[in-house]
């Protein structure tokens, strides 16, 4: 009997389980792929590997989604999911303002928003029971355990000699010390809810262990991180499930007993390598962080409605503070920074947007949380406390723009809560053809990119590592459009460095042109000093200095470069 190849191949997309594949992806990245450190320049958002790799996954899940939509004949949603559309709208209407002239620098934010919802959507075209669900928090368990007991391993054992475990702390994801304490947080927050609420860890021994190695492990790495806004966090989640759960602590007592003994042998290494910041470095982190909460604040009172526009916040924020700083000597130094975030989320997008987006971010928040209260149940809250760490992490610094496996794990943990207590709805749908389309096509451009983005990464850290003596490494980059601002710099800086050596007048006066512009939106330091020996060059050493005045006005306290 013959059995033609097409006929083998209907077969197998016949029986293809869109939900076995959406936990594959799901697992193989969580379990797998987000631990593979790869040698980096650092930054945050598509500047780190990972989170090229994140997106990458995400836009396979949302692939999954859209194949499960053809499948079933059916789209799913809630309303959550519908008033988060709402405001992501409101939050694009600033697009049309008239003071957008940078505003593509916010595209990569406004773009990983959209697809954050993209994603929401994707996982509710899925039916997952209970069980199901819990193994997917499990993923996200073993995901954490991973990450601490690496550095477990660093900090306990270090001298291993291992190069890849060495590396690991440098470029990993969690190389950022409040990224991975909210990190370590989430984690321990996960572990005791899922003690409180899975009954099925007295017969399967490997969750049993997981949940309780989890705060033992993740306590010795949260002393030694020294981070207030992981300490926060994880008092108000504990502090909540106590709450919720009063009645219920001699259930949850070894969860506690192990979490001490980990803070304890915390202490105790910290005390060993001499771990501790300064009374001076911890003061000066707190007056700077309120100096710009407070100047963010002024900046919005004077830009209410339209904001200083999408991408705008850098350069306005900058000139703002120069300008108070100069009339009033005492406000905070802020140092040599580069304010590109005011380390509150909803500062940032009311200071560039306006009173629209906040609106927007009020009425996705607004509607969350009004799902939850009306569930007038301990469990909708007990659900909430796993979100507790990001979201606190959100008003206090900006671990979306560094980490976008935050922003995974966030959203899949908005999902299982509105997925159990929100309002659902199903349409039937009749183009199928559409979501078969966008199944094939999507992840397949988002792929090309990223896998461009993470070809031109590599050149760029190999560039940086060579002393900048190879250019050839910046002409074979495919995508600079995702590193847009570094790759611009180097390029420029390569253009002047020539221009200087054979005295091109014509290369000079384009290098001032472009810097003039840049520093509109970008006034970084080192390129007021480029552009200051670019006048120089042309022998106009009046402008020169008119530009180091300026540069250091924006930066007070700065040191210039040859200065001792």
């Amino acid at each position: 009997m013959t059995i033609s190849v097409k006929s083998i191949i209907s077969n197998k997309i016949k029986y293809l389980n869109p939900k076995l594949l959406l936990k594959a992806v799901f697992g193989m990245h969580l379990l797998f792929i987000i631990h593979l450190p790869i040698s980096h320049i650092g930054g945050s958002g598509l500047y780190l590997p990972f989170n090229i790799l994140t997106w990458v996954f995400i836009s396979l899940i949302i692939s999954i989604g859209s194949y499960q939509i053809f499948e079933s004949k059916r789209f799913y949603f809630s309303k959550f999911s519908m008033q988060s559309w709402v405001g992501f709208a409101l939050i694009l209407l600033p697009l049309v303002y008239s003071n957008n002239d940078h505003s593509n620098f916010a595209s990569p934010r406004l773009l990983g928003l959209g697809f954050g919802i993209l994603l929401l959507l994707a996982f509710q075209q899925f039916r997952f029971y209970k069980n199901e669900v819990f193994i997917f928090l499990y993923m996200i368990l073993g995901c954490v355990f991973v990450q601490a007991l690496f550095m477990f391993t660093i900090n306990f054992i270090p001298n291993w000699g291992l190069f890849w475990l060495k590396s690991f702390s440098h470029f990993g994801p969690m190389a950022q010390k409040n990224i991975f304490a909210t990190f370590l947080t989430t984690g321990m927050i996960i572990s005791l809810v899922l003690f409180l609420i899975d009954k099925s860890i007295y017969q399967e021994t490997w969750k049993k262990t997981i949940i309780y190695l989890t705060p033992l492990i993740g306590m010795t790495q949260l002393i030694s991180l020294q981070s207030r806004t992981g300490y926060l966090s994880l008092f108000l989640g504990m502090g909540m499930i106590i709450l919720i759960n009063i009645q219920s602590l001699k259930k949850i007592k070894y969860w506690f007993l192990l979490a001490l003994i980990g803070l304890i042998i915390g202490s105790i290494d910290q005390k060993d390598q001499g771990v501790h910041r300064s009374k001076n470095a911890i003061e000066y982190s707190k007056n700077s962080r309120m100096t710009t909460y407070l100047l963010t604040l002024e900046l919005i009172k004077q830009n209410p409605i339209f904001g200083v526009g999408y991408g705008g916040f850098l350069g306005s924020f900058r000139k703002y503070y120069a300008e108070r700083k100069h009339a009033d000597p005492t406000i905070q130094i802020l140092g040599n920074n580069n304010m590109d975030h005011p380390h509150n989320e909803l500062l940032f997008w009311t200071a560039e947007g306006g009173i629209l987006p906040l609106i927007g971010i009020l009425i996705i928040a607004g509607s969350f949380l009004n799902m939850v209260w009306k569930t007038k149940l301990k469990r909708g809250w007990l659900y909430f406390t796993m979100l507790l760490p990001i979201l606190v992490h959100t008003q206090l610094e900006l671990p979306f723009y560094i980490s976008t496996i935050h922003w995974f794990i966030f959203i899949f943990l908005i999902f299982m809560i509105d997925e159990r207590y929100g309002y659902k709805h199903e349409l039937d749908i009749s183009n199928l053809s559409l979501f078969k389309g966008i199944s094939l096509i999507f992840p397949l451009l988002v792929c090309i990119y990223m896998f461009t983005t993470l070809q031109s990464t590599r050149l760029l850290t190999k560039y940086e590592r060579s002393g900048y003596k190879d250019p050839h490494l910046l002409s074979s980059i495919i995508n600079s459009h995702a590193l847009q601002k570094k790759y611009e710099t180097l390029i420029m800086k390569l253009n002047l460095e020539i221009a200087k050596k054979t005295q091109n007048k014509s290369k000079l006066e384009n290098y001032i042109q472009w810097a003039e512009n840049y520093v509109q939106h970008s006034p970084y330091l080192f390129i007021y000093y480029d552009l200051a020996t670019a006048y120089e060059s042309l022998g106009n050493k009046e402008k020169a200095w008119d530009v180091y005045r300026y540069a250091k006005h924006l930066y007070p306290g700065a040191k210039w470069r040859d200065e001792n």
